[in-house]
C-alpha cells in the first residue's frame, strides 16, 4: 500500500513527509479492520479508500487553500476528511462531531492510536448549534452528510461570523444544482453566496467544494430540525452520497 499511496501523491503533486505517509497508511489499516464489523464507509477496498478517501481529502484541502487551523468535522463517520488532514499536517487539531456512538468510539480510538489532537463529541449538529458550539468554529466541514440545502442549515449554526463552511461534494454539475437549491438557506443562515471550487481526482473524475463564508451570526430559531429540512427539500434526500 505504501507504493500505491506514494504513486497517487506523486501524480497529484502532493509532497508529504515519511511520518505523514506512515500515519495515513496506519489510518487506512484501522478503517479497513473496523469496517469488517462496522459500516464506517462504503470505500471498502484499500485501493479505493486510498484514492477516494485519503487522496480526495488531501486534494480538497489544497483546493480550499487555508492555513493549518482547528477544524470541526460534522458527521465524521470514518474520519474523512478531518483525520486525513490531521495526519498529513494540514490541520492543527480537530473536533469530530458524530451522532452514532460506535463510530464515535472508532474515531476516538483511531485518533489516539495515530497520536492526533482530536476531541470526539457525540451529538447532532442541528442540536449542538443551540448550545455551547453555536457560532464557535472558524472552519466547519462535512462530507456526505446531507444535500447542500440541508447541510448548510444543520452545520451553519456552528460556524462563527468570519468563518467558513466547506462541503465536499461530487461531480460539478450535481454540486451546482445543490448550491442553487441551498442559496436561500445560506442567506437565512447568515452566509454569502457559495463559492464552487472544482478539482481533479482522477482522469475524467472531478470533485467540487462548496464554500460558504459566514457574514453574520446565526439568526434566532435556526437551525431547524433535520426531519423538517428533509421535508422541505425532498428532492435533495439522496444527493449527499459520493
Amino acid at each position: 500500500m505504501k507504493g500505491e499511496l506514494s504513486s497517487l501523491l506523486s501524480e497529484a503533486g502532493i509532497a508529504l513527509g515519511d511520518l505523514a505517509v506512515e500515519r495515513l497508511l496506519a489510518y487506512q489499516t484501522l478503517v479497513a479492520e473496523a469496517n469488517v464489523t462496522q459500516n464506517l464507509t462504503a470505500l471498502r477496498s484499500p485501493e479505493v479508500f486510498l484514492r477516494e478517501g485519503i487522496l480526495d481529502s488531501l486534494l480538497a484541502w489544497r483546493a480550499l487553500g487555508m492555513e493549518a487551523q482547528e477544524v470541526l468535522d460534522v458527521g465524521s463517520g470514518a474520519g474523512l476528511p478531518a483525520l486525513v488532514w490531521l495526519a498529513a499536517g494540514c490541520a492543527k487539531r480537530a473536533v469530530l462531531l458524530e451522532a452514532e456512538k460506535r463510530k464515535g468510539e472508532f474515531l476516538r480510538a483511531a485518533a489516539q492510536g495515530l497520536g492526533l489532537d482530536v476531541t470526539v463529541r457525540w451529538g447532532r449538529a442541528e442540536e449542538e448549534a443551540h448550545g455551547q458550539m453555536r457560532d464557535r468554529y472558524g472552519l466547519v466541514t462535512a462530507r456526505a452528510v446531507a444535500s447542500a440545502p440541508v447541510a448548510v442549515e444543520i452545520c451553519g449554526g456552528l460556524v462563527r461570523p468570519g468563518g467558513c463552511l466547506c462541503l465536499l461534494k461530487g461531480e460539478p454539475g450535481r454540486a451546482a444544482e445543490e448550491a442553487s437549491a441551498a442559496a436561500p438557506v445560506a442567506a437565512r443562515m447568515g452566509f454569502g453566496k457559495a463559492e464552487r471550487r472544482n478539482y481533479l481526482l482522477a482522469e475524467g473524475v472531478e470533485r467540487t467544494l462548496l464554500i460558504y463564508r459566514k457574514e453574520r451570526a446565526t439568526p434566532a430559531g435556526r437551525p431547524t430540525s433535520f426531519a423538517r429540512l428533509k421535508r422541505e427539500f425532498p428532492s435533495q434526500k439522496g444527493a449527499a452520497e459520493r
